[in-house]
């Protein structure tokens, strides 16, 4: 028995170490080849091998990307775009973003991911204004932390609907300052409602609320549409019905859209705020916070009063979101 036992011991620690060896073996082999996978697709004369490509090499450490890059940067396509994203979040990471100043990176981003890194004090709401306070935009103002949230009564009786017909700012407000149990008993309330507003503002809500309510069918086209996104979580028809006649964006909407596919609408609602096609600004980037709070909230909402200022808000929130790997 002893005999055996002395066989048995060398023996297992062989197998041990063959085991070893072929797993260390078997790794060496899959990183040869992803190396290899990765240096064809970014050579490739294809942008989508090239995003491929970058997707790929993503995970390794920044003096590397960059190196595997370099080609890809100085184009002006969407691999370019992709690899400044991924050398960006990696620097971030990696505490180098200073080095970004050295390479041919959008210098906006570059500014933007250099805030990300920064300490930054308790963010400041932006102040108040006489346009800003008139009684229809009370919502605004109680998002943005400008006035004090409101009561129940009073959250109720200020109109839900904002200067250019839509009822963005109301849903938010009532979504923000009011119970589960109270927005059911608004849902059912206002589905019959005479008003437009509030009956869009029903549909709306249970979107929010991510539960299944029968609406009666509506013959007025926008409540109609924003009932059949409802109905079916129907981002395309979101997409296709977003404009208004004059090329602008519909608020109502584009809150559908985001509340029926959020990952594929943000990007659509980046590209239009930075396009300029909302009528009033602030929409868009109310609803851009409510479904990033995170990043929005970092963000000092003293942004939000002129074009310039918005031009940043939108460039450190798209930003922000890139680090968070959304």
């Amino acid at each position: 028995m002893h005999y055996t036992a002395i066989v048995k011991h060398p023996s297992i620690i062989s197998f041990i170490c063959v085991i070893l060896i072929a797993v260390m073996a078997g790794f060496y082999v899959v990183n040869h080849q992803r190396a290899s996978n990765i240096a064809h697709l970014l050579g490739s004369p294809a942008v989508a091998d090239n995003i491929d490509g970058i997707n790929l090499a993503e995970d390794k450490p920044f003096d590397d990307l960059v190196v595997l890059f370099e080609k890809i940067l100085s184009e002006h396509n969407e691999a370019s775009t992709r690899a400044q994203e991924v050398l960006v979040a990696r620097a971030f990471d990696e505490h180098r973003v200073h080095t970004l100043k050295l390479l041919p990176i959008n210098r906006e981003l570059v500014e933007a991911v250099i805030w990300w890194s920064e300490d930054h004090k308790e963010t400041q709401r932006f102040t108040s204004s006489t346009e800003m306070l008139i009684p229809s935009l009370h919502q605004l103002a109680w998002l943005t932390g400008v006035e004090e949230a409101p009561t129940l009564d009073v959250l109720l009786e200020t109109p839900v609907q904002d200067r250019d017909g839509s009822v963005v700012l109301g849903v938010l407000a009532i979504k923000k300052f009011t119970t589960q149990q109270e927005r059911h008993r608004l849902i059912h309330q206002w589905m019959n409602d005479f008003s437009l507003a509030r009956q869009k503002s029903a549909v709306l809500l249970a979107m929010m609320e991510d539960k299944t309510y029968d609406f009666p069918p509506s013959q007025r086209p926008e409540l109609s549409t924003i009932q059949a996104i409802q109905k079916d979580t129907n981002y395309f028809l979101a997409w296709r019905t977003l404009h208004d006649k004059e090329g602008m964006i519909i608020p109502d909407i584009a809150l559908a859209g985001m509340l029926a596919n959020q990952e594929k609408f943000l990007p659509i609602l980046i590209e239009s705020a930075q396009e300029h096609k909302w009528k009033h600004p602030e929409h868009a980037i109310l609803i851009a916070s409510y479904f990033a709070p995170k990043v929005a909230s970092a963000i000092p909402f003293d942004y939000l009063q002129n074009t310039e200022s918005r031009k940043k808000w939108w460039s450190l929130f798209t930003c922000g979101l890139l680090l968070e790997r959304r």
